[in-house]
């Protein structure tokens, strides 16, 4: 396995990563940092979302059960469980070593340190997603290794036999989660130049951060005012409400507004597990 780009100390920006994050804590009355967060060893008990036990409890067929938010007893097998989160928990319990691990190796030692039954395909997916780019520089300078890599950061199944383009909010939050675990490395014109045909295919004219600065669509051949949507796009995100009108700059913004606050659910779920998976 490629290790020249492995990184000198790869636990120490996620950690320091995850503190920025972890900081605000799950409240602003209650603000917490990663240091005291990792001081903990992993509380399984202090992880549950559910008190009680439904055994003493009747079930109901009409009644959806409600899922549990992920903590450390279900990590790996809940499928809303972050990457960064799942790197920072096998960072913490083995260090960079499981990078080097054979796949049935680590999945044996996930089940059995965090005392779990199985990990979902889609962590897996995850996993495999997180070493390749703490291992190797390919995410950002082939599109056939974003894609994949992308899928999986962003909570979708990556398909090897045939190619899923992500969609642009798959690719926002693909090229955040990056930016979390590596931030030393400028993205190729090959992969710029795939997420501008993503734009181009979702009819996403006016990139937006964090792709501000690594896309640019060529939007002369659409009557849009793309000027006018950049200017009107502060005010749409901050009221978090898109004009009412039906224009072609009025659907620009709102299908931003749309791709903008999928990437914040995504922010919010790493801001809710980062605490989580070491308890109160």
């Amino acid at each position: 396995m490629p290790t020249s780009n492995f990184l000198p100390e790869p636990g120490d920006h996620e950690l320091q990563a995850a503190e920025q994050i972890a900081a605000k804590g799950t409240s602003e009355e209650t603000p917490k940092t990663i240091a005291q967060i990792a001081a903990k060893p992993l509380d399984a008990g202090a992880t549950r979302m559910v008190e009680g036990s439904s055994a003493d409890k009747p079930e109901r067929a009409d009644v959806q059960p409600v899922r549990r938010a992920p903590g450390s007893m279900n990590l790996f097998q809940h499928p809303d469980a972050h990457p960064f989160a799942i790197d920072v928990a096998l960072l913490k319990e083995y260090g960079p070593i499981w990078m080097d691990w054979d796949p049935r190796v680590l999945e044996k030692k996930i089940l059995t340190d965090f005392k779990t039954q199985s990990i979902s395909d889609l962590n897996i997916d995850k996993i495999q997603a997180i070493k390749t780019l703490h291992l190797v520089d390919t995410f950002w300078s082939e599109w056939l290794v974003f894609v994949p890599c992308a899928m999986a950061l962003a909570g979708v199944h990556a398909d090897f036999r045939v190619l899923h383009a992500p969609t642009v909010p798959q690719a926002m939050i693909a090229v955040d989660i990056a930016a979390k675990l590596r931030s030393d490395l400028p993205y190729s014109l090959e992969v710029k130049t795939f997420l501008a045909v993503i734009h181009l295919h979702d009819g996403m004219l006016v990139p937006i951060e964090p792709l501000t600065d690594l896309v640019q669509v060529d939007a002369s051949r659409y009557d849009v005012d793309v000027a006018r949507v950049r200017e009107q796009w502060d005010a749409v995100r901050t009221s978090n409400k898109a004009p009412f009108a039906i224009t072609p700059e009025n659907v620009q913004l709102q299908r931003m507004l749309d791709a903008h606050n999928l990437l914040e659910e995504n922010r919010r779920q790493l801001r809710e597990q980062l605490p989580l998976l070491y308890g109160p």
